[in-house]
C-alpha cells in the first residue's frame, strides 16, 4: 500500500518556511519607508467658537463653572452725553439719578405737623448779620439762615425800605434746632396749655424753621420788640414777597388746611417761580405740592414769568428725567419724590451734539 504526505507530520519544516517568507516581506517594507521623504505635519490653529449667550446649556457643565472660566465684557452703560449726542431730538431728556434721601432736601419741603424733618449735618447754614449786605435789623446776633437764601432776602429787605423809608422791621427768630423749638413750645404750653398752644408752635421735628428757610419779622423801636401786624407799612411784605422767592406761610384764609394759627410775621422761601404760582393762585404749600403732583416730564406745568418760560413737573422716581438744552433745579418735597423746575433753551439740532460736550 502507497503512503500519503501528511503535513502535520512535518511541523518543523513548515515553521521554518513561514520564519523567512515573514523575514523577507520586513526587510522588504523597511527599505522602502526608508527611502521615502519626511514631511512635517503643522498642527491645526485652534478654532474659537463663540457662546451665543441665548443658546441652552447642554447640561454637561455647571454654569456657575462656565461664567468662571470665561472671560465676560459687560456693555457699557450709556451716560447723559452719550443719550445727549446719540439722540438729541428723538429723546429730549437725560437721566438724573437721584439718592432717595434728596427728597428731603431742596426749597420745597413740605414741613408741618403731618411730616416731620430731620436737620441734616451738613444743613449750610450762615450767621444772618455776617453774611448780609443791606442794613436791616436781625434781634440776636447768633441768628442764621441756609446760605442761599442770604441774596433774595437782601433784594427784598432794599426793596422794601426804599419803597417804605421804614427801618424798623428785624428778624427776630430763623434756624432753630430742636431744643430751641422744644423750649417755645413749653413756654407756649405754660402760657395756655398744649393744645392751643399746638396751633402757635410746632413740635420738635415738625417746625419750618428747622430748614433755615424759614423766618419770623418783628417790628423793632429801639431795644424793644413790637408785634408784626402785616396790614399798613408791614403789608408789604404780604403784597411783594413773592416777587423774591418768599412766601406768607400762614394765611388767615388757610388756618383749615395748615392747621397753623394765622402768623402774618412768619415767611418761607420757596424760590421763582414758585413763590408766583402760588401767589397767583391763592395756594397754600400743602396745596401747591398736592397740585405739582398732577404734572409730569410728558405733561409739565408751563409757567411765564419774566419773559422766561419755566416747566414744572413732579416725580417719584429716583431716576429723574431732565430736558436737554436745559436749566434746572430739583426739589424733594419731603413726602414722596421730587419736583424739577427747568429752563429750555431751543438749540439748532445739527448743533445739539456740540452743545451736549
Amino acid at each position: 500500500m502507497r503512503s500519503r504526505l501528511r503535513f502535520w507530520k512535518y511541523p518543523l519544516s513548515v515553521i521554518l518556511l513561514l520564519f523567512v517568507v515573514a523575514a523577507f516581506t520586513l526587510i522588504y517594507t523597511l527599505s522602502n519607508t526608508a527611502a521615502a521623504p519626511y514631511e512635517r505635519v503643522e498642527p491645526p490653529e485652534p478654532v474659537i467658537v463663540e457662546q451665543d449667550p441665548d443658546d441652552d446649556l447642554d447640561g454637561e457643565d455647571d454654569p456657575e463653572n462656565i461664567e468662571d472660566d470665561i472671560d465676560i465684557e459687560e456693555e457699557p452703560e450709556l451716560g447723559p452725553i452719550d443719550i445727549l449726542g446719540n439722540n438729541p431730538a428723538e429723546d429730549g431728556f437725560i437721566f438724573i439719578e437721584a439718592d432717595e434721601s434728596e427728597i428731603h432736601k431742596g426749597y420745597l419741603l413740605l414741613v408741618n405737623h403731618d411730616h416731620s424733618y430731620t436737620i441734616p449735618s451738613d444743613l449750610d447754614l450762615v450767621n444772618i448779620n455776617q453774611a448780609k449786605t443791606v442794613p436791616f435789623r436781625v434781634q440776636h446776633d447768633s441768628s442764621q439762615l441756609a446760605r442761599s437764601i442770604i441774596e433774595p432776602l437782601d433784594e427784598m429787605m432794599e426793596a422794601f425800605m426804599a419803597a417804605t423809608n421804614f427801618r424798623a422791621v428785624a428778624i427776630i427768630s430763623a434756624h432753630r434746632n430742636r431744643e430751641s423749638q422744644q423750649r417755645i413750645l413749653n413756654n407756649y404750653i405754660n402760657r395756655m396749655g398744649r393744645r392751643e398752644a399746638l396751633r402757635w408752635a410746632s413740635l420738635p421735628g415738625h417746625s419750618e424753621h428747622h430748614t433755615g428757610l424759614a423766618f419770623d419779622f418783628g417790628v423793632m423801636h429801639g431795644n424793644t420788640r413790637n408785634s408784626f401786624p402785616g396790614t399798613g407799612t408791614t403789608g408789604w411784605f404780604r403784597r411783594n414777597a413773592h416777587k423774591f422767592g418768599f412766601i406768607l406761610r400762614y394765611t388767615q384764609q388757610k388756618t383749615h388746611i395748615t392747621q397753623t394759627s394765622y402768623e402774618p410775621w412768619h415767611y418761607r422761601y420757596v424760590g421763582i417761580p414758585h413763590s408766583v404760582i402760588m401767589f397767583e393762585k391763592d395756594l397754600c404749600l400743602e396745596e401747591y405740592i398736592d397740585f405739582l403732583r398732577e404734572f409730569s416730564f410728558e405733561e409739565p406745568l408751563e409757567f411765564e414769568h419774566n419773559d422766561i418760560n419755566y416747566i414744572i413737573y413732579f416725580t417719584s422716581d429716583t431716576q429723574i428725567k431732565i430736558p436737554i438744552n436745559s436749566e434746572y433745579q430739583i426739589s424733594g418735597n419731603n413726602i414722596d419724590g421730587f419736583i424739577i423746575t427747568a429752563i429750555t433753551y431751543e438749540v439748532d439740532e445739527e448743533n445739539a451734539e456740540e452743545f451736549a460736550v
